[in-house]
């Protein structure tokens, strides 16, 4: 991945020379020159955003989107711009207190630039950016409906498809597989995600690739085939650590950690992945990468019953939440303590820490949080 940021940034400062030249000799010069230096920015914003780097992605947008402006080239800008609302809306998770209407006017000046310019690449990344900020919203705070999301990604693949963008269309698929697995239309999501399975490797996109195949092991994971779900994820985690996606081995080692540890309570290599995703996320200081290995070490110990140990891993996983404001992972948190102190015989914690999940996912209208919170009351004897 640095390879990919040392070639992309020569690309930049090569384009960058070649379109002041040509800003000297004429506009239309200029304009053919935009497109060079717009690619390789969004190439170079695209490796930082793999290697968790969101603040230089951001930056880099901030620079490149100006630049393109100069060189007149709204194409080039409408992607550069919608690769940085992109990066924004991952940002959510990582960052407390971010302000989401900055965020939607970058994806909204993406939309009209590409509108403007009728390129159709530009088009499929800006519907697919803004797609990718409502679905975060939903997602994150239970705010707004499914509906417009997949409007955004219907559109997004139907664009792609039609101009042959084979990229926007992977893309675009797999939201769309998102959105169906969070609304639990599992066979449905199971059908998208094998789709853009097939395209990615079709293109030799090894990053899709990667996507599609954690999330086809989740849903394997959910119906409880665990040895084909272990499979999957290992494919994913070894196609990720090749193209040096920070991020997403994280969650594919926690991921992975976690289904091992269903298999068989006892898996030392379960806990090895954890503390490496755990390791990781420290490397690269990703406090999302962190809480998600704090609840996955916390989960398996608690498999193994060793509570002590458990207990200080959910501790942190919750004050993380809490401070970053992720309330899925503060709810899923919360459960987990409500487990080990079940496994203590501390029923009034047990009570207060499922009072609490309760709370945060009614109060944040997390309906899926608050139907684990349910199975988990079940699970523990507690009636609300």
């Amino acid at each position: 991945m640095r390879q990919v940021i040392c070639v992309g940034l020569a690309s930049l400062i090569t384009a960058c020379a070649t379109g002041r030249s040509a800003q000297a000799t004429s506009v239309g010069t200029a304009a053919e020159q935009g497109r060079p230096f717009s690619e390789a920015a969004v190439t170079v914003m695209q490796a930082y955003d793999l290697e968790s780097r969101f603040d230089d992605a951001v930056s880099l947008g901030q620079f490149a989107s100006e630049r393109a402006r100069t060189l007149k080239d709204p194409g080039g800008e409408a992607r550069i711009l919608a690769e940085q609302g992109r990066v924004m809306s991952r940002m959510l998770r990582h960052q407390p207190g971010m302000d989401t209407t900055q965020v939607l006017d970058v994806l909204r000046r993406a939309r009209h630039l590409a509108e403007a310019s009728g390129d159709a690449r530009a088009r499929v990344a800006a519907l697919d950016a803004e797609g990718m900020f409502h679905y975060f919203i939903v997602l994150l705070t239970g705010q707004g409906e499914w509906a417009p999301v997949v409007a955004l990604f219907e559109q997004a693949r139907d664009l792609a498809a039609s101009s042959g963008d084979s990229r926007g269309h992977i893309e675009a698929l797999f939201h769309l597989g998102l959105t169906q697995q969070f609304q639990g239309q599992a066979e449905a999501a199971r059908s998208t995600y094998a789709r853009g399975l097939a395209l990615a490797r079709a293109s030799n996109d090894v990053l899709m690739e990667s996507y599609n195949l954690r999330h086809l092991a989740s849903l394997d994971e959910d119906q409880g085939q665990l040895d084909s779900a272990i499979t999957l994820y290992e494919q994913s985690l070894r196609l990720r650590e090749q193209v040096g996606f920070n991020t997403g081995q994280m969650f594919a080692l926690v991921a992975l950690a976690n289904v091992r540890s269903r298999k068989d309570p006892k898996d030392a290599q379960a806990l090895a992945l954890s503390e490496k995703a755990l390791a990781l996320a420290r490397r690269v200081k990703d406090p999302a990468g962190q809480r998600e290995a704090h609840i996955s070490l916390g989960r398996l110990h608690l498999r193994r019953g060793d509570v002590p140990a458990a207990l200080p891993h959910l501790e942190q996983a919750l004050s993380n939440s809490e401070s970053h404001e992720d309330w899925w992972s503060a709810v899923d948190a919360l459960l987990e303590l409500g487990r080990a102190h079940a496994l203590l015989g501390e029923k009034a914690r047990v009570e207060e820490r499922l009072r609490r999940a309760r709370a945060v996912a009614s109060s944040r209208g997390l309906k899926e949080a608050l139907e684990q919170v349910e199975k988990a009351e079940r699970e523990l004897g507690y009636a609300p």
